[in-house]
């Protein structure tokens, strides 16, 4: 099944398949799948079409979706409901909105001139890893784009 031009397989089950998503782990998944309402063992091939679009309005725009109302088992006195604690998918960005704000990080850490921008400019590790020895993958990583000098 294709989600958001995403393929996920149809015998995984649905928690593992979103993981395809970037910025969405197993615990993402897991809270994403308890707010619409989806059993945890449900595999892809087993969803219902409402479960398919209410998974894909709210993977296309999660900072619109409604919250969930207030568990009716709560207890009375419970208190107000700016009590509760922030969930964590009010704020989920995935795929392309995500990589543009860590580019955004990255380029502001730059800007101001930071150790950690720094770090990224030259790329070298950034989280003090040693350099003697294995710094090939940060090399890697954590390069940055120049102003397309050709060496």
């Amino acid at each position: 099944m294709h989600l958001l031009g995403r393929h996920l397989p149809d015998h995984k089950p649905l928690r593992i398949a979103l993981t395809a998503f970037y910025g969405i782990s197993h615990p993402t998944s897991a809270n994403l799948l308890a707010r619409l309402s989806i059993p945890l063992a449900t595999r892809v091939q087993d969803l219902t079409e409402p479960q398919i679009t209410s998974l894909s309005s709210f993977l296309s725009s999660p900072s619109t979706s409604s919250r969930p109302a207030d568990t009716p088992l709560s207890t009375p006195g419970a208190g107000p409901s700016s009590t509760r604690m922030a969930d964590p998918l009010d704020g989920l960005l995935i795929e392309t909105d995500l990589r543009r704000k860590v580019q955004g990080d990255i380029a502001h850490l730059r800007q101001v001139g930071t150790y950690r921008g720094r770090r990224h400019a030259l790329g070298l590790p950034v989280r003090g890893q040693n350099t003697r020895n294995n710094a090939k993958t940060a090399k890697k990583m954590n390069r940055v784009e120049r102003r397309h000098y050709s060496t």
